[in-house]
């Protein structure tokens, strides 16, 4: 069976059991990749999320257990890369 190339917001949801405020949140932090913004002209706006986000977003749900977010922004970074959208932290001394 394939992959499927994006998931919805509905799944992420669904398997993370966190908030869309959730996930917008990540994805200004730079933890998700952002979804792709598309209207389907009957249901109105949806978001497709790369299929990758949902490896993420089940990653950082399990991290949150253990680590504050900020500190996960560090192992997202390390697993993933700086692919997210949102610039990384600044190192200046700021706090969270």
């Amino acid at each position: 069976m394939a992959r499927p190339k994006f998931v919805t917001n509905e799944e992420l949801i669904a398997v993370t059991g966190v908030s869309r405020q959730s996930l917008n949140l990540w994805v200004k932090r730079g933890l998700l990749p952002a979804p792709t913004i598309f209207s389907d002209g009957k249901t109105g706006v949806r978001s497709r999320w790369p299929a990758e986000a949902l490896e993420r977003a089940k990653f950082i749900v399990e991290a949150r257990r253990f680590y504050a977010l900020h500190e996960i922004e560090g192992l997202v970074r390390e697993r993933w890369g700086d692919g997210g959208e949102a610039p990384a932290a600044s190192t200046t001394g700021a706090k969270e």
